[in-house]
């Protein structure tokens, strides 16, 4: 009796251990891959009139439930040369009055509905030129608009079918001016609307963001945001969604003799993609913005896409075309595909 007292004492006792640790010692580990073949003709890029074999971006992604009330996570990022820490952040989800949620570090920012969304998670292969900073210089930032920051948000259940949500964001301010070593807080706030109307779902939101773009004058720079999705269940095995976002950035610049002033560009894009069965999709996207290069010039791209999940969400096989307009009236096409491969519980899921 003794003996099957201490047994189950001690199976007991590791189960708890097991337990109690598991979410902080064990943590979920994910990794995603991705390889590119890809044809131009843009004679800026790196090869054109050839295919070129690259590897994309490799991700290694962590996460677990610190205790009941706090998530952390990881994401460390690979390109061949380079480690970066994409995001790491600790997210308190439970426990604060008003149904509060806190989180804190570096993430990628809640401002509209795609930059917070890995790439991989996309129904295209590529971020939308508008979204991307090196392309349309509309957000802030180098790969994307994030920052090591501290989030304030809520969720408020109007009715049965539809919630209000807002987050209120102190940025540290980097991704306003990278390569100042000043520490120059900025603020970000997005407001969205969620909503049922049967059979479809809908999510509009609105985005502000404002920091120092140059330090050693004081200049700033603000960018505004209008967002909107629409997914509908058109039958039990296909989803169509519709969404669309637009930019405007207000920036201040100074003349060599201090006359400080402010000029505004734009920039949005749209998109509609068909998800069938959960294993192929099918869309177009379509974008303008103003070149940050050329003033008074338009960049047009329209690209169709496709996509095939190869028996389960681990492995896609993705296709896209481009067809480019630059503002000095350049054109190039583009033809990609994608494979995508991911093990671990986060998966290269269909967005």
């Amino acid at each position: 009796m003794n003996i099957r007292i201490i047994t189950g004492i001690a199976v007991m006792t590791g189960m708890i251990a097991g337990h109690s640790f598991a979410g902080v010692t064990n943590p979920n580990i994910s990794a995603i891959g991705q390889v590119f073949a890809t044809y131009t003709d843009d004679t800026a890029s790196a090869a054109p009139k050839k295919v070129a074999l690259t590897l994309g971006e490799v991700e290694l992604q962590l996460d677990a439930a610190l205790n009941p009330y706090l998530n952390g996570l990881f994401v460390l990022s690979f390109d061949g040369t380079s480690v970066d820490i994409e995001e790491a952040y600790a997210t308190l989800v439970k426990g604060l009055p008003l149904n509060l949620a806190l989180k804190a570090g570096k993430f990628r920012l809640d401002f509209g509905k795609l930059n917070q969304t890995h790439t991989h998670a996309y129904p295209f292969l590529r971020t939308p030129r508008v979204l991307d900073p090196k392309a349309a210089r509309l957000l802030p930032g180098e790969e994307s608009f994030d920052d090591v920051a501290v989030q304030a948000s809520t969720l408020w259940p109007v009715t049965d079918n539809w919630s209000v949500a807002l987050s209120a964001d102190a940025l540290s301010g980097e991704a306003f001016h990278p390569d100042a070593r000043d520490v120059m807080p900025a603020w970000l706030c997005h407001l969205s609307s969620a909503f049922i109307i049967d059979p479809a779902s809908f999510d509009v939101g609105l985005s502000a963001t404002r920091g120092l773009g140059d330090v050693p004058r004081h200049l700033y720079t603000a960018v505004y945001g209008a967002d909107a999705k629409a997914k509908i269940a058109a039958s039990a095995l296909l989803t169509l969604t519709v969404a669309g976002e637009y930019l405007y950035r207000l920036s201040e610049t100074s003349d060599s003799l201090g006359t400080v002033a402010r000029g505004g560009r734009y920039g949005f894009y749209a998109y509609v993609n068909a998800l069938y069965r959960t294993q192929f999709n099918a869309g177009l996207l379509a974008e303008q913005y103003q070149d940050p290069l050329r003033s008074g010039t338009t960049d047009r791209a329209l690209k169709p896409f496709a996509g095939f999940s190869v028996l389960e969400e681990s492995t896609l096989v993705r296709l896209s075309y481009e067809y480019f307009i630059g503002g000095a009236n350049a054109r190039n096409n583009t033809v990609e595909v994608q494979l995508l491969f991911s093990m671990g519980p986060h998966k290269a899921h269909q967005f």
